[in-house]
């Protein structure tokens, strides 16, 4: 094979990984594979129509996520949802969160904030499934402009690991019209520039959902 066949079946490899990595981590998120479930790599790959390794590819991404563990007999499990992870990830991303929220507001550039703002005004398909990529894409964009890579990894990894706890309060159509009205007051004072208000919005409103959640999910 020569090396320009090498590289191009390399990026079909990692095309292809990437794929069934956001079609796994989709269905992982809304419930359609159930935690804790177990299923054979090789009947997977069969079922979604692909060979073995961009599969284990993209396992190999969610595992790093947390969202499922490999085995050496080529099994993969589904991670549970447990009140301590739920508890443990809470306990970090209370800290986090308006921390990094607090730095975007002294540091982002105006036109940044603005469209922050436009985020928290926008309509969206109040399915579980859209409300939770519309949660996740407000929230990045806060995080992700707080001029601290560090801290947006590690925020990065403790909402891919959130995510479907918090579907669990949206399956339930819970405070959604709140939800969307602490939005726009954190957008709202992220524009006036106010890092304390800021930070004590986010608090409260990551506070919330995790409490909701405990209500929720007796079985955790």
């Amino acid at each position: 094979m020569t090396a320009q066949a090498q590289v191009q079946a390399g990026l079909y490899v990692a095309t292809k990984a990437e794929a069934v990595y956001q079609e796994l981590r989709s269905r992982i998120l809304d419930g359609s594979i159930k935690p804790a479930s177990t299923l054979n790599q090789e009947a997977l790959a069969a079922t979604l129509g692909l060979s073995i390794t961009p599969l284990r590819e993209a396992l190999r991404r969610l595992e790093s996520e947390g969202l499922v563990r490999l085995t050496a007999h080529r099994t993969m499990t589904i991670a549970p949802l447990t009140r301590r992870e739920l508890h443990e990830l809470y306990a970090v991303r209370l800290q986090l969160d308006p921390f990094a929220a607090a730095l975007t507001a002294d540091q982002a550039p105006d036109e940044t904030l603005v469209e922050i703002e436009q985020l928290a005004r926008r309509r969206v398909n109040r399915t579980p499934r859209a409300l939770l990529q519309h949660n996740r894409t407000f929230h990045h964009a806060i995080y992700s402009s707080c001029g601290n890579l560090v801290l947006i990894g590690v925020l990065d990894q403790l909402w891919n690991r959130t995510d479907r706890y918090r579907l669990i309060v949206l399956q339930n159509r819970i405070q959604e019209r709140a939800a969307e009205e602490e939005h726009r007051e954190i957008a709202a004072a992220l524009l006036g520039r106010d890092a304390t208000r800021v930070a004590d919005l986010v608090h409260r409103h990551v506070e919330k959902t995790q409490r909701l959640i405990e209500q929720l999910a007796e079985e955790l």
